[in-house]
């Protein structure tokens, strides 16, 4: 018997605590971090640790507090109900904007925060945690609609939807926190006018640091600055009221969809799906990270590694994944070039699908898409995302033994060593922005969600979103200018004469 174990059954009776109850409790969590997360609902403005690891806990704590239970009085709910199984009461993400709700392309001023994308009279009471979605079957793309197709790096946006292996559609959503949403209603930059001639200011004669594209930064002392969020969310194909415990679904963060057939109307016709996420991106801009943080999250039944699956390791049941798939004949009227279905892990789509009010409208119905991991996920001394995950789902079920959250795991977190602040010269600067410095490596180290990253997971958030521009406007065709490697801004539209 070790002196240790002695000097703590030594402790346990000075407590009055049996050794058979200091034996059972569990072990310590170990973290490969200095700055571990905490069951806790506040979201961290920043982080004065500037490390991979160190990230890499931040991301899991921003992780965790937005998905707290938002709570119906406004209040965070408990620890002990992070994660419930079946819960579709909302978190505190699912509380955020939605992009359509507040750039329109008619470049209309955006109501109140608490506007929703259709009226409450809308809302059936049957399904009081509704939440309105748009039919987007399309991570990008400006004006998300039935025909939005694309995910990144798709060269025909009309063929890069995906399916789980029984053939259920993922949907995507963009929601911004109330600092993005407030900056875009106070600037007017929902208006692609306001932006084109924010522009074309001339500062060098009146600098204005107002007139630039430059989101709230979080701090540590203050507010968390703009966050923005890209969720996916898989149709789950069982009715309401099914018995959720006796399913796989009970290990996934539930919501109710609402799809409606048109937005912004008293009362247009929509139609209720369950959904479980099953991918999330974090995208948040701190004081010490002007070029963001970019954190992404999935469920760990999503798919198995190409590793696995060429040595023939591949175990469990996943999602996106089947060991037994099999090419399926594609109807003559889809209009494709192959007679049959992929069943090579990650081939974009051979035909396009049209939806409305969350119903596939063609003949051409989704199939299953085979999914793989195509780079290994982390677990290395520098960037230990394995050993994390490990330990905020020790931490997770620690609170709520059955909560949904601890089979979500960190995919990777992108960050800079060597921050610069583009926006604080003079001119404003023109995309693209710098995509330097980032760690880990863009090139070496690819970073892709597989839900959200399907057809090229060798790219990273970087290669995107650091060409990212303001809007198109009648003032400026073309636009050069950056828009603060965010995409959302696209998405104004000019007020008509």
């Amino acid at each position: 018997m070790s002196a240790r174990f002695l000097a703590s059954v030594t402790l346990a009776a000075t407590v009055g605590l049996s050794t058979a109850a200091l034996a059972e409790a569990p072990a310590p969590i170990q973290w490969p971090c200095l700055n571990p997360p905490t069951m806790s609902s506040a979201i961290p403005g920043d982080t004065v640790l500037s490390d991979q690891p160190s990230f890499n806990c931040f991301a899991w704590q921003e992780f965790i507090a937005l998905n707290w239970p938002a709570g119906k009085s406004g209040a965070p709910g408990p620890a002990s109900a992070f994660g419930t199984p079946g819960d579709r009461s909302p978190v505190v993400f699912e509380t955020y904007k939605n992009v359509l709700a507040f750039l329109k392309p008619d470049g209309s001023a955006p109501g109140g925060w608490n506007d929703s994308l259709v009226s409450a009279a809308a809302i059936d009471p049957a399904h009081p945690y509704a939440r309105p979605m748009e039919d987007r079957i399309s991570k990008f793309r400006v004006h998300f609609n039935g025909q939005d197709i694309a995910q990144a790096g798709i060269p025909d946006p009309a063929e890069a939807w995906l399916a789980d292996k029984d053939g259920n559609l993922v949907w995507y959503e963009v929601l911004v926190n109330r600092p993005e949403f407030e900056y875009f209603r106070t600037t007017g930059y929902y208006n692609s006018e306001t932006q084109s001639r924010a522009m074309i200011t001339d500062r060098t004669k009146k600098p204005d640091p107002e007139l630039k594209i430059d989101l709230p930064k979080g701090s540590l002392a203050g507010g968390p600055g703009a966050i923005e969020l890209k969720a996916a969310w898989v149709t789950v194909p069982l009715p309401f009221g099914t018995d959720w415990s006796k399913t796989r679904w009970s290990r996934y963060k539930l919501a109710t969809g609402m799809f409606c057939d048109s937005f912004f109307q008293g009362r247009p016709t929509c139609t209720y799906k369950t959904l479980a996420l099953v991918g999330l991106h974090i995208l948040h801009k701190t004081t010490s990270q002007p070029s963001w943080v970019w954190a992404s999250f999935e469920h760990v039944d999503n798919a198995p590694s190409q590793a696995e699956v060429d040595a023939g390791t591949v175990a469990g049941d996943y999602t996106f994944f089947s060991r037994n798939c099999r090419p399926l004949s594609v109807p003559a009227e889809c209009g494709a070039k192959q007679k049959q279905t992929s069943c090579v892990p990650n081939t974009p789509p051979i035909y396009p699908v049209t939806v409305s009010g969350g119903n596939v409208t063609s003949k051409c119905p989704p199939y299953p898409i085979q999914v793989t991991r195509a780079f290994a996920t982390p677990d290395t001394n520098e960037n230990p995302v394995v050993r994390t995950n490990k330990a905020a789902q020790a931490l997770i079920r620690s609170a709520n033994p059955d909560s949904v959250y601890q089979y979500y795991k960190l995919v990777n977190v992108l960050w800079n060593d060597s921050p610069v602040d583009e926006n604080r010269g003079f001119k404003p600067p023109v995309a693209p922005l710098s995509d330097t410095a980032f760690r880990p490596n863009p090139n070496a180290f690819p970073m892709a969600n597989t839900t959200l990253e399907t057809y090229f997971q060798n790219l990273t958030c970087i290669s995107c979103h650091s060409h990212a521009k303001i809007a198109k406007s009648p003032l400026n065709a073309d636009p050069i200018h950056a828009s603060d490697y965010s995409f959302v801004f696209q998405m104004a539209g000019p007020q008509p004469k």
